[in-house]
């Protein structure tokens, strides 16, 4: 699905030139990041990182806490927003692979307390 960007984001759009745009959900406060679609490309910048069980370091890791830093400080540039759009995404999979969250349970736990709100029996 392609959405047609307004007036207003397209306009900051080349106002951005090359650099990812950083955009915000009105509503949940989410925030996106806008790039080139070539650029989001396997093998790209922006691409997320192949499946590997050891691509995730100290110095990755280092970067990260620095980039979360400055975010809070109010002074991420966009460039480095995306940057740490892409440590954020590498480190979700890494913890994906080799640390996954024990979610059965909890699925289990959650259909249980639905039925029994229901009024059905177990």
């Amino acid at each position: 699905m392609i959405v047609r960007l307004s007036d207003e984001l397209a306009l900051e759009l080349d106002r951005s030139g090359a650099l990812p745009l950083s955009v915000e959900h009105p509503r949940t406060h989410k925030r996106y990041l806008i790039v080139p679609a070539d650029e989001y490309a396997p093998g790209s910048q922006f691409a997320p990182s192949p499946d590997r069980p050891d691509d995730w370091t100290e110095e990755k890791n280092a970067r990260r806490f620095a980039l979360i830093d400055k975010e809070i400080a109010g002074r991420l540039t966009p460039a480095e927003a995306a940057e740490l759009s892409l440590l954020e995404r590498e480190m979700d999979l890494f913890l994906q692979r080799v640390a996954p969250l024990p979610l059965e349970a909890v699925r289990a736990l959650h259909e249980q307390l639905v039925r029994q709100s229901l009024g059905e029996t177990t």
